[in-house]
């Protein structure tokens, strides 16, 4: 019988990212997330000295793809983490999401 190899972790200059939103889905083969930070794009408004959010922009800062059972061990990870947090302070709200919606998957979310 072979021993478990040792797992070692690395965890220097790793990048970090401050997200909006994300996209992705899962399929038979894999399953991916694409993060996006969003960019507000203001332009000058008809007033004098007055500014308007014209647009939004989803700026991508990365994709991750992964087996469908990694991507299913996160999600379950991601909803113990969640339901441990509600439980000590209470329900996260959620606001009113932009949710754009295609005939198949992936899904989109922002």
């Amino acid at each position: 019988m072979q021993k478990q190899p040792i797992i070692k972790v690395k965890f220097e200059d790793v990048p970090s990212f401050a997200i909006s939103g994300f996209f992705g889905g899962v399929n038979p083969n894999e399953g991916n997330i694409s993060f996006f930070q969003d960019q507000l794009i203001p332009r000058e408004s008809d007033r004098p000295g007055q500014i308007i959010l014209d647009t939004i922009e989803h700026n991508f800062v990365v994709n991750v793809k992964m087996s469908p059972a990694v991507f299913k061990r996160m999600a379950l990870w991601m909803i113990e983490h969640v339901k441990r947090f509600e439980s000590m302070h209470g329900e996260i709200q959620l606001g009113h999401p932009v949710k754009k919606e295609e005939q198949h998957p992936p899904s989109y979310y922002g």
